[in-house]
């Protein structure tokens, strides 16, 4: 799982990074808010930790940003703010918690941890029909996905990929993780997995799933 870390103050963000990378967790930490901004233009994070006060762009400007690419994902403000003016800023722009300086590292972890689970519990508990865009439905029961309310038609392995997409809405998807859960681990060449996304992106009516380049694939709903 890849964090992002917003932190200016270095010995904080230096131990915040060692401290998950111990845990398991890897982490790209910027100490300015601007850099943020042009990195999640390309890379779709599992989890971003934002410091609210942050050179050049602040951590509220970020989070309102990110959320609006990424609103499933977790983001936590960290800052020394205790005002509560500043907490319910921070929720209003799209935190999913908000932890005050200083803080044990031990919690922020529990913190990550909880936050993680319950979005796989909602995202488990998805309604029925997941509305990808003005035409796109995806039947959660079915596991099926209609046009206007037009079934699809897709192979079995292309509808393995798609449910993998949704499974990961929001979220950078790559080839690795497609010849893992497609092809069960089998030794699978690079162009067959990107032939089997360019047939789904084809057949697709709409641009529901973007490359990332360098990194994979990402699917996101649209407005």
């Amino acid at each position: 799982m890849k964090i992002l870390l917003l932190e200016d103050e270095y010995l904080l963000s230096r131990a915040i990074c060692t401290y998950l990378l111990s845990n398991n967790y890897f982490v790209d930490a910027f100490d300015d808010g601007r850099s943020v901004l042009e990195a999640v233009k390309h890379q779709a994070y599992d989890f971003y930790i934002l410091d609210i006060n942050t050179p050049e762009v602040g951590g509220l400007e970020c989070l309102e940003y990110i959320n609006e690419l990424y609103p499933e994902t977790p983001k936590i403000i960290i800052s020394a703010y205790h005002d509560i003016e500043y907490v319910s800023e921070a929720f209003s722009r799209g935190c999913s918690d908000y932890l005050k300086k200083p803080f044990n590292l031990k919690e922020l972890q529990i913190r990550i941890e909880h936050l993680l689970k319950s979005k796989d519990v909602k995202v488990q508990k998805h309604e029925d029909q997941l509305h990808l865009s003005a035409h796109y439905v995806y039947d959660n029961a079915m596991q099926m996905l209609y046009y206007d309310g037009i079934l699809e038609k897709f192979s079995k392995r292309e509808y393995a990929l798609i449910r993998l997409f949704i499974k990961n809405i929001g979220q950078v998807v790559n080839e690795e993780s497609i010849r893992s859960v497609i092809w069960d681990d089998y030794n699978i060449e690079e162009a067959t997995v990107r032939s089997l996304v360019n047939r789904v992106r084809k057949k697709l009516k709409e641009e529901l799933i973007e490359n990332v380049r360098g990194f994979g694939y990402i699917m996101k709903k649209k407005s």
